[in-house]
């Protein structure tokens, strides 16, 4: 295996890892945000639509259905070599 090869599988799988926490770390910190904007929306109002109460329901699936996309998205993104 040459230097070359060695460096782009490599900086594949950093890139596929990168993506991977980045896309998590994200959906961690906005998802109770989120939670509370639809709560805001909602149309029999905030208090009925549960309040600030369990806004971390659902975090930890989530967390796992972003961390393959992001992972996907972030590593195509770094070989195909686009600025």
């Amino acid at each position: 295996m040459s230097d070359s090869s060695e460096k782009k599988a490599t900086s594949f799988l950093n890139a596929l890892i990168a993506g991977g926490m980045a896309g998590t770390s994200v959906d961690v910190a906005l998802f109770p945000i989120d939670t509370l904007k639809t709560r805001l929306q909602a149309p029999q109002g905030f208090i009925k639509a549960g309040g600030f109460t369990g806004i971390y329901n659902g975090l930890g699936a989530a967390a796992v259905g972003s961390a393959p996309g992001a992972a996907l998205f972030f590593s195509t993104y770094e070989v195909s070599g686009m600025p």
